[in-house]
């Protein structure tokens, strides 16, 4: 065997489109912080790791499985902003390598493929770098429509096992995009069904229904083993959760921008593939029946799913992987077309996915728009290991920044408050967005939830009708963690805890340019009696 036939590049694609996907994802995840959404995991993690629990122990909306895949992750490797980093990393990796091989087995060459893969993996996870749970939502999604594709196509029955317990993951990463998603499959498969009447359709159904119950039963399994209450996952993942989407449908405002404008490079290549499904339509009476059009039906839903979420969410734009997504099926769309001018609309896929990737790259993953970073001189920023050796690689900078000495006097009062909290052995609690501090002091600090971001996006406020519940699940933790003293950093407002716990039973102190302390008194135990 020859040293060429030996070591032919082709078989190494995917180990190197892995690598690539991963390392430009610890590129970006490494290239400043926007606390609120950086840190989201990092201390929940490793609460987790130590016996806390997600619903049981801190209020959840939404991102359950990420912090057990973070613990899990801590478990293998070492507790530091690197490794925290691979719950994202590791996911667009595989992602990557996924799209890859869906692309080859629609018969688009490796180069083709390779290159639609490479710019997916700058555009997907890298936007953000850290965990979080719009995205992970979103790939789990994404894995789950490559099986439904691959299993119409190929009908085999291991894509149909996995889908479901995919479609799962993605749903305890975030219940949207997850449920349009979700229920877009169903919607597809039903069509499958009904328009291929084979014989094969009765085991792919036991099928789904032996995964799906596999995937429930190991869920309540972990509701039993952690003594978590039922009614706590209904109240926080279920109908708080459907409160909160039911307010922002009713304010819900679609316009020519944020509709069309947001996304006209992804339009504008779905337009192609869009005009191509319709002439085969025309051409062929029976082309409802095809692979292709299904395929096409599966896109069309993944399109308007991921644009209802974002224009609900209103979060920054983070689909700009629908791009090469979009001209990888447009371009094997017209591979299967004699058309003389073919040759030049796949220049021009190429083009458009070529500066897109390089025009959202600069934005998103060098910029980090996403993080609110785009109006920041990174020149400005220091190594995170000055706070802690374990934000060892991290350009710490956050939004707002303007000289480096900002930077410097953030670090100065987060390890100024790290010692205060240091210093006092009692059971405490602390309010902030700052979610590290558990990892750096070795204990738990008992947040009570993910995120404070001064609106109802993370737990009820005054006017919910689930503030009392919420009220009430604090009172538990305090009482239950046997809790002395609260902490508030200036980052988050101290309405996050006085519109919960009145002020006459708590003695207020200010111990720090940047820290309150609320230390439990003795007409708090009224309150929390009962829980």
């Amino acid at each position: 065997m020859s040293f060429k036939e030996k070591f032919d590049l082709k078989k190494y694609l995917p180990i190197l489109i892995f690598l690539f996907a991963f390392f430009i994802n610890q590129f970006s995840g490494n290239r400043g912080i926007f606390p609120i959404d950086s840190f989201s995991h990092f201390d929940l993690g490793y609460r987790v790791l130590n016996g806390d629990f997600p619903f049981r122990d801190y209020w959840v909306v939404s991102g359950p499985l990420i912090d057990i895949l973070q613990a899990f992750i801590f478990l293998i490797f070492d507790i530091n902003w690197q490794t925290y980093l691979l719950n994202a990393s590791i996911l667009n990796g595989v992602v990557a390598v996924l799209t890859y091989k869906l692309f080859l087995n629609f018969k688009l060459n490796r180069t083709f493929s390779f290159f639609y893969t490479i710019c997916f993996s700058v555009l997907a996870y890298p936007v953000s770098g850290t965990p979080f749970v719009d995205l992970h939502s979103t790939y789990f999604s994404i894995i789950s429509i490559y099986l439904l594709i691959l299993a119409i196509k190929n009908e085999n029955l291991i894509y149909w096992f996995f889908l479901p317990i995919f479609l799962g993951f993605a749903f305890l990463s975030k219940q949207v995009p997850a449920t349009y998603i979700g229920f877009s499959i169903i919607m597809l498969i039903a069509y499958d069904f009904i328009f291929n009447k084979r014989v094969k359709n009765l085991k792919i159904f036991s099928v789904l229904l032996i995964s799906t119950s596999i995937f429930f039963l190991l869920f309540f399994s972990l509701f039993y083993f952690y003594e978590i209450s039922f009614q706590n996952f209904l109240d926080q993942y279920i109908n708080y959760p459907r409160e909160i989407g039911r307010d922002r449908f009713l304010t819900l405002n679609y316009d020519f921008k944020n509709v069309i404008l947001d996304f006209k490079f992804i339009h504008i290549i779905f337009l192609l593939l869009l005009v191509l499904n319709i002439s085969k339509f025309f051409n062929n009476k029976k082309f409802y029946k095809k692979v292709d059009f299904k395929v096409f039906l599966i896109l069309l839903l993944l399109l308007l799913s991921l644009i209802q979420h974002q224009i609900l969410t209103k979060n920054q734009i983070f689909i700009f992987f629908l791009i090469p997504l979009f001209c990888a099926f447009t371009h094997i769309e017209l591979n299967n077309l004699n058309y003389k001018y073919k040759k030049y609309l796949i220049y021009f896929l190429v083009c458009v996915c070529l500066i897109t990737t390089f025009k959202y790259h600069v934005r998103f993953n060098l910029e980090k728009k996403f993080h609110e970073l785009s109006n920041v001189a990174f020149s400005n920023s220091i190594n995170g290991e000055i706070l802690d050796k374990k934000f060892n690689g991290l350009k710490w900078i956050i939004p707002g920044t303007k000289e480096k000495k900002e930077v410097i006097e953030e670090i100065k009062f987060l390890k100024e408050i790290l010692e205060i909290l240091k210093a006092d052995k009692q059971k405490k609690m602390l309010i902030t967005n700052y979610s590290f501090f558990s990892v750096l002091l070795g204990e738990s600090m008992n947040s009570i939830t993910r995120w404070f971001p001064g609106d109802d996006s993370a737990f009820p406020l005054r006017d919910s009708k689930f503030y009392n519940i919420y009220r009430n699940f604090l009172l538990k933790q305090i009482k239950t963690k046997e809790i002395t003293n609260i902490y508030v950093i200036s980052d988050v407002s101290e309405k996050s805890l006085l519109d919960y716990l009145p002020l006459e039973c708590l003695k207020k102190s200010k111990i720090h340019k940047h820290l309150l302390k609320f230390k439990i008194g003795d007409k708090c135990q009224d309150l929390y009696r009962n829980q």
